[in-house]
């Protein structure tokens, strides 16, 4: 979950000024605790971060699919975007089969990461603080990081996590306020409306 947590964030950087809805409402098996010594997701956090600006303040002038390929070996692995996809689908889940969350979850996740890696290039050696992580649910931590001389980055990025069975997971990242979970949720929304209508008018 290292370098993925800041590209994570910023992929919130493009959500509309959407608030997440309180409560994910995760499965019974993702409650379970792991049963071996796990990183904590500030240490995780801290340490992707840490990845990722050391990357990009060293790389030779990296382009957006130099970045993308980044994203994807150092941080895309510790996203659940699998769940992120359930979520932005909201009522529509239940109509769906596995390969279209399959497929959801691929769309997400090339959104997100091809978005990051365009908001990355305009890094300005930014310099980072970490704030304590909140715990705000049984199963759940939030994790502050501030920008600072932000510029074009949010002054504050608020990353979720939950404590799957092989450790902490991002499932939500929010730029002041705007979370990118709920930004996916209202886009995927209004996409099906557009094509329903679309299919009405053909009629």
């Amino acid at each position: 979950m290292k370098r993925v947590l800041i590209a994570i964030a910023s992929m919130s950087l493009f959500a509309t000024s959407v608030l997440a809805a309180p409560g994910y409402n995760y499965p019974a098996s993702r409650m379970q605790a792991p049963a071996y010594q796990e990183v904590g997701p500030d240490t995780l956090l801290r340490e992707g971060m840490t990845k990722l600006l050391r990357y990009l303040r060293t790389a030779d002038n990296p382009q957006p699919r130099q970045i993308s390929g980044f994203l994807e070996r150092e941080v895309a692995p510790y996203f659940d975007f699998a769940y992120m996809a359930t979520w932005a689908a909201g009522p529509m889940n239940r109509s769906m089969n596995d390969q279209q969350r399959m497929e959801l979850a691929q769309q997400i996740k090339t959104l997100l990461l091809g978005t990051l890696a365009k908001r990355l290039i305009s890094y300005d050696n930014q310099d980072v603080r970490f704030y304590r992580p909140r715990r705000v649910g049984d199963n759940e931590v939030k994790v502050r990081v501030g920008i600072l001389r932000a510029g074009g980055y949010p002054a504050n990025l608020d990353f979720r996590f939950y404590r799957s069975e092989s450790g902490w997971k991002v499932f939500d990242v929010s730029a002041n306020g705007n979370s990118a979970l709920a930004y996916y949720r209202r886009h995927f929304a209004n996409q099906s409306r557009t094509q329903t209508g679309s299919r009405n008018y053909r009629r």
